[in-house]
């Protein structure tokens, strides 16, 4: 299994092996073969520490305690997967490998409930460099290519398990390496024309500001005015290239800009000059008589010549980051002080409203919550901006698995997204999950590019996690089934 963990790991960006996955589970199934409970559970634990201590150490770079609690914590789902998987090979028997997708999407779909949640390593994220290979997650979201990776190891493995059935495997294996594809390729090209015909009637010009702000420099008082001041002479500059709409990224406003009247003059102000939007991100904070104090992480639209700003407050908190879990009901942030992580979550899924069109802000790892972004979608936003501070993870592979993240939320709901980033990743994303403008890490520099307003609604805006859900389902029923099953 530490093999197979190994494996795992260099299947996800910004490594370019996203096809390793396609083989990478087997040594793992061959490990839980005829194991006891307790061992597979084991199996499971090591797989997960191993491939989520690969693939998560940069949180480390932020909080190492935060990141020893979370890789241990995440290792409990694929124990936990491990386990049921052992349970219903005793009670099903050898072909139980047939059940591992349905068993592994129901893993992925519940580690992104709850508060807790960090859905970061879904098995789909490992595709994002191989985009006419996914784009049929505008039907099913990205939990049927994670369900199609686990197939394409299951085939594997039964090719070499069974040497008389491997020219059915391989057969079976390129069958569904090729109706992807087909499928892929007939979206570019029958959806390229539509939206050619978008851009030319509805583009929006877009400019996006990357400070490269040091956090040690972004969260010193003294450098307020430097911070604040350093994205005003960039949008100054920006503003001349006759765009739509200038973004800052996560808390470019490091403070609580409504309380700070000569900062909100300014950037108000230098909207107004500019006649542009100005989309900045900042903290901001409600006090209610008799009400705790809540903080946000937020978004202020400043729009030319008008009152207060829009603003959206982030609803989908980092756990233990930016918010203990369910400290609302518990309140246990009144006992135990840990820093930052008193921030409230935001209630409104506010649309933003410019000339060009109607839009929404994810926040940071919002962006890896399929079911947040189908919110919005819904709610009419006809593109996305993601803004984020990807500065903490300094210059590791965290940066670019967020920024690549956001590929698949574009392809579920065919819409294009805008994400800026502090230092780094920061790009523009069509509706097909390509990729233009991306930045390197920790350079500071402005991209400027036209983003087309949302193609039609996609199955999975209209109906969401249906797949996820289906598994999940499956899942449930198959566990009851061998707990009422008698042993044969």
């Amino acid at each position: 299994m530490i093999f197979s963990a190994l494996l795992m790991s260099l299947a996800y960006p910004p490594l370019p092996f996203g096809f390793v996955i396609y083989f990478a589970l087997v040594p793992l199934i061959f490990a839980l073969e005829n194991k006891g409970l307790s061992d597979a559970f084991k199996i499971g634990y090591i797989f997960g520490l191993v491939s989520n201590s690969i693939l998560l150490f940069w949180i480390g770079w932020a909080t190492i305690p935060g990141a020893v609690a979370a890789i241990l914590l995440l290792c409990l789902y694929t124990a936990l997967l491990t386990w049921c998987y052992a349970f219903v090979q005793k009670k099903w028997g050898a072909n139980s490998f047939f059940f591992l997708p349905f068993l592994w999407v129901a893993m992925e779909y519940v580690r992104s409930l709850t508060e807790i949640s960090f859905p970061w390593l879904n098995l789909a994220y490992t595709q994002t460099y191989y985009l006419k290979l996914i784009q049929y997650a505008s039907f099913t979201g990205n939990y049927a290519v994670s369900f199609w990776v686990v197939c394409l190891n299951v085939i594997v493995y039964i090719t070499i398990k069974n040497r008389k059935k491997v020219s059915w495997a391989i057969s079976i294996f390129a069958i569904l390496i090729i109706l992807p594809y087909i499928y892929g390729w007939h979206e570019f090209r029958v959806l390229r024309l539509v939206m050619s015909e978008k851009i030319e009637k509805n583009d929006i010009r877009i400019a996006l500001l990357q400070g490269n702000i040091d956090p040690k420099v972004k969260w010193d008082e003294k450098f307020l005015d430097y911070n604040i001041q350093t994205f005003v002479d960039m949008s100054k500059e920006a503003g001349k290239d006759n765009v739509d709409l200038i973004v800052w990224p996560e808390t470019a406003a490091p403070c609580y800009l409504a309380s700070e009247s000569l900062y909100m003059h300014e950037v108000q102000a230098t909207s107004n000059s500019l006649n542009i939007p100005l989309l900045v991100g900042t903290n901001d904070y409600e006090a209610k008589e008799g009400e705790r104090i809540s903080y946000y992480n937020s978004v202020f639209l400043f729009k030319p010549q008008s009152g207060y700003p829009q603003i959206y407050n982030k609803i989908h908190l980092v756990p233990f980051s930016e918010k203990i879990p369910y400290d609302e009901k518990f309140h246990i942030s009144d006992k135990v002080q840990l820093g930052q992580s008193d921030f409230s979550s935001g209630k409104s899924f506010t649309i933003f409203h410019i000339p060009k069109g109607r839009f929404a802000t994810l926040i940071c790892f919002e962006s890896v919550y399929p079911a947040l972004v189908r919110s919005f979608v819904k709610r009419g936003a006809e593109f996305l901006v993601n803004i984020t501070n990807d500065a903490w993870f300094g210059k590791t592979h965290g940066p670019f698995q967020h920024a690549r993240i956001a590929v698949f939320r574009a392809i579920e709901n065919r819409i294009s997204i805008a994400r800026c980033a502090n230092t780094g990743v920061s790009m523009f994303i069509d509706p097909f999950g390509r990729v233009s403008g991306a930045t390197k890490i920790f350079v500071r520099t402005t991209v400027v590019g036209t983003v087309p307003s949302k193609l039609n609604d996609t199955f999975y805006t209209r109906h969401g996690d249906w797949f996820a859900q289906g598994c999940s389902l499956i899942s449930f029923f198959l566990i009851l089934a061998s707990l009422i099953k008698r042993r044969n």
